[in-house]
């Protein structure tokens, strides 16, 4: 029996290596050498497809973008001039209802003390206005503005009933 190790060394004896002929390597590098430098040629159509597939590409943002935020735009414009009509009707009855509770009221304490009411909740609406347009199409900061402005008017109107009460008892007395 052979041991393994002789076998396997006989067959290394007498596998040949193939020799490359004299100067094969310096052919080589000077081919590798010459060819490096190159690029490779391009097809005639290269150039236009990077074109057209940049311009599908922008094409393809352009209408994300028209879809996605064009439509805000109008639902919010909409809804923006609507609380604008709204709280316009508002402020045209709440300064209607100041004058005239300012030229019934005797009392400069008591007109004083109503227009530091008036001002903490007008301090209030505005920063409710201004989470509004932050919060585009906040239906919750709408009702809380629109509820400030009735109680501002509601304020009024009753301060006004109340004085309007005081001159019928005075009067009756």
């Amino acid at each position: 029996m052979k041991n393994i190790k002789d076998i396997l060394n006989e067959k290394d004896v007498t596998a040949e290596t193939p020799k490359l002929p004299k100067g094969h390597r310096a052919e080589f590098l000077e081919k590798l050498a010459t060819t490096e430098g190159i690029p490779a040629p391009k097809s005639k159509f290269y150039y236009w497809k990077n074109i057209a597939a940049a311009c599908v590409l922008f094409i393809g943002i352009g209408a994300f973008i028209y879809t996605n935020y064009g439509k805000e735009e109008i639902q919010e414009s909409s809804l923006f001039t609507e609380m604008k009509s709204i709280e316009d009707q508002y402020l045209q009855s709440i300064a209607d209802e100041w004058k005239s509770f300012e030229l019934t009221a005797n009392d400069t304490h008591l007109v004083k003390k109503y227009k530091e009411r008036l001002e903490n909740l007008d301090a209030s609406y505005q920063e409710l206005k201004q989470e509004f347009l932050v919060q585009k199409n906040s239906l919750t900061t709408l009702e809380k503005m629109i509820k400030n402005l009735q109680m501002r008017l509601s304020l009024l109107q009753e301060i006004q009933q109340h004085l309007k009460r005081l001159q019928d008892e005075q009067n009756n007395i």
